[in-house]
């Protein structure tokens, strides 16, 4: 598949939403919310479950947005809006807002997620290669998400140890990275054939 000089831009794409995907932080607060709602909130548990009840409200709607927005339209409204919320629960864990902000700016982080940066990068892969393609670019786009999602699983509660109210911050600068590199390269796939495909993406 790398052979082929046509195919690796697109390749790129592929691997960076992956890499996003899981370096935004997602499974951080999936693996960790108990830890992290305890002292924000009286019931820690409850945040949890919240969290989990907004996740598959959202994963719903995301059926219904892809097709009616559009992939790429979608990830950067997804993006953006993981952006303000990782931002207000830095200011709610620093003290700058009230605590149970921090609550609402969780379940506002995995509803964008869930509507565009969640869903998107696996169902991108399948509408940017050609059919002989297409098995070897899932494979590799998910040997580097396991792989991301170890990183953040395994590295998370260090970084959380190391800068305390500050841990959701370099996952803000991960997306407001992946948000330049989906406005710049990520082409729009629904509707579009191969070759309007290949065409948006710069060489």
């Amino acid at each position: 598949m790398l052979r082929d000089r046509s195919v690796r831009p697109l390749v790129t794409v592929a691997v960076v939403l992956h890499l996003c995907q899981q370096f935004c932080g997602i499974n951080a607060v999936f693996y960790y919310s108990t830890d992290f709602f305890r002292g924000v909130i009286d019931d820690p548990l409850m945040g949890s479950v919240l969290v989990c009840g907004i996740n598959v409200v959202a994963t719903l709607a995301a059926t219904v947005l892809m097709d009616q927005i559009g992939r790429r339209t979608l990830m950067i409204v997804s993006i953006s809006g993981m952006i303000v919320s990782t931002a207000l629960v830095v200011s709610a864990l620093l003290g700058i807002l009230p605590n149970f902000v921090a609550l609402f700016a969780v379940m506002s982080f995995v509803s964008f997620f869930e509507i565009g940066l969640g869903p998107i990068p696996w169902l991108i892969v399948a509408e940017m290669f050609e059919p002989n393609y297409v098995a070897s670019a899932q494979s590799l786009a998910c040997q580097v998400n396991w792989m991301s999602n170890f990183i953040v699983g395994v590295g998370f509660p260090f970084m959380q140890q190391a800068l305390g109210p500050m841990s959701f911050l370099p996952f803000g600068v991960v997306l407001v990275c992946c948000l330049a590199f989906v406005s710049a390269r990520m082409p729009e796939t629904h509707g579009a054939t191969l070759a309007d495909v290949r065409y948006q993406v710069p060489r």
